[in-house]
C-alpha cells in the first residue's frame, strides 16, 4: 500500500477522530498540518467538484461565515483561492491514499484502506 497522508489540525475533533481510527486499525500514516502545509492549488483543483462545493468546506470556519458562503457560494476558483489564503476553510481532515481522497470523516472510505 502506498503512503497515507492525513492533512489535519491538532485542535480539530474530526481530525482526532480519524487519527484515532488509524491508530485503532494499526495503519501507518503521515500527518500533515493543514495550516502550515495546506494541499496545493493543483491538488485542490483536481479534487474539488464544482457541483458540490459545500462538501469540501468547513462550515465552522470564521472565513466561511465572514464571506457568507452559507448563503451563496462563489465559483470554484474563488473558493480554492480562499482556501489557499485560509486553509481553515478546507473541510478536515483530508485523507489521501492510493484509493483516493476523502474530505472529512468518511467511514466507508476509511474501511476501504484496511
Amino acid at each position: 500500500m502506498n503512503k497515507i497522508q492525513v492533512y489535519g489540525k491538532s485542535t480539530c475533533k474530526t481530525t482526532q477522530k480519524v487519527l484515532d481510527w488509524f491508530t485503532k486499525n494499526n495503519l501507518e500514516i503521515e500527518r500533515v498540518d493543514i495550516i502550515s502545509s495546506p494541499p496545493s492549488l493543483e491538488f485542490l483543483r483536481k479534487q474539488i467538484n464544482s457541483d458540490d462545493l459545500k462538501s469540501f468546506l468547513n462550515s465552522r470556519s470564521k472565513v466561511y461565515r465572514e464571506k457568507g458562503f452559507g448563503a451563496e457560494l462563489p465559483s470554484k476558483s474563488v473558493v480554492i483561492e480562499t482556501m489557499l489564503v485560509d486553509p481553515n476553510l478546507i473541510k478536515r481532515p483530508v485523507v489521501v491514499s492510493d484509493k483516493g481522497v476523502s474530505f472529512g470523516f468518511d467511514e466507508n472510505y476509511l474501511n476501504n484502506l484496511k
